[in-house]
């Protein structure tokens, strides 16, 4: 008998948070390394709150003693994986918690670091395998180059992802973006996947949709937007946004609904783009973690949050420390459905 295959959506239960710790000195140097650690900590006391977290780490790794008896002291408890990394982005890296017949199913897409654009990229690519070896279980694995970053599921056979992150230089030929889609579809029980035109500007993952566009139920997405027409992301998320639109109402119907929340100021840092953007938030069973950037537009972001879940605690976390390397709490986080 074939295997009923479903992605559940991320507001559904969870059975984990997985993270990479960051260790990385040339990411991660003198100051910068201390803010992100602190922030780490500071994260993983707010999932503890709610579910268990699953760290990779450095052999010999420990606990600053204070952080260790502030997280001793939460409902949940962080579990140590002594499996190496090159970098934090464990959302793009590492597997896929799908259901086969309600059994959980790892699904591992292949990695190269964003199209080749940062390397070295050997130990996060066989992240799955380990993550796999550590839990027991099989892993099944989808031999084209993607990220989980590039998709969104809507727990109903519906998925988002974006053209740029499918087929391209270092990624995948028109031909192998096609098997790819296939591949998506029979390995994640998806029966469509509708790919925008392009990501955020300056984002350097080729156009993630985790950045642009979420499902906050399965006909209803949130998505960044900035209305000033003379923005080089103007264009893009108008067409993003009369996609993900119309294709939400032909399979939905009148119930289809796009909302959108005001990016924040585009910081630079040289002469990059931070793609900073409220739809890098994350889902715990209980509460919706967002990003915040010390902007006024926080407070929005947090008002639309609480009206969209009012039975979720809604908590903002600085994020402008992580945002200097491209990425958000979406990125550097992997939920596992219970």
């Amino acid at each position: 008998m074939k295997a009923q295959v479903r992605s559940p959506a991320e507001w559904e239960e969870q059975a984990a948070t997985w993270l990479a710790f960051p260790h990385n000195e040339q990411n991660w140097p003198g100051e910068r390394g201390r803010k992100v650690r602190e922030f780490y900590y500071e994260l993983l006391e707010i999932i503890t709150r709610f579910q268990p977290a699953n760290l990779l780490v450095e052999e010999g790794f420990e606990f600053p003693p204070e952080v260790s008896a502030a997280l001793e002291k939460k409902p949940h408890k962080v579990t140590l994986f002594n499996i190496p990394t090159n970098d934090i982005w464990i959302r793009d890296y590492g597997p896929f918690f799908a259901k086969a017949n309600k059994k959980t199913r790892l699904v591992a897409t292949q990695f190269n670091a964003w199209a080749e654009k940062f390397p070295p990229w050997d130990l996060d690519a066989l992240v799955p395998k380990r993550i796999a070896e550590a839990l027991g279980r099989r892993l099944l694995s989808i031999p084209f180059i993607f990220e989980g970053g590039a998709i969104e599921f809507n727990g109903d056979g519906f998925a988002l992802s974006s053209l740029p992150c499918l087929a391209g230089k270092n990624r995948n030929s028109e031909e192998g973006a096609a098997m790819l889609r296939k591949k998506l579809r029979s390995e994640l029980g998806l029966d469509a996947i509708v790919a925008i035109p392009e990501g955020l500007a300056g984002d350097h993952t080729d156009g993630h949709i985790d950045n642009v566009a979420r499902f906050v139920s399965k006909d209803r997405v949130v998505m960044c937007w900035d209305s000033d027409t003379a923005s080089e992301n103007y264009r893009r998320l108008s067409q993003a946004k009369f996609i993900i639109e119309n294709c939400l109402k032909a399979r939905y119907g009148s119930s289809a609904k796009v909302d959108t929340l005001p990016l924040p100021p585009q910081r630079k840092l040289g002469t990059e783009t931070l793609p900073a953007s409220y739809s890098n938030f994350i889902f715990v069973n209980g509460a919706l973690i967002y990003p915040k950037y010390d902007e006024t537009l926080d407070q929005v972001a947090a008002a639309y949050f609480g009206s969209a879940f009012p039975d979720r605690e809604v908590i903002g976390i600085d994020a402008r420390t992580v945002i200097e390397e491209g990425g958000s709490l979406h990125c550097l986080t992997k939920h596992q459905s219970a």
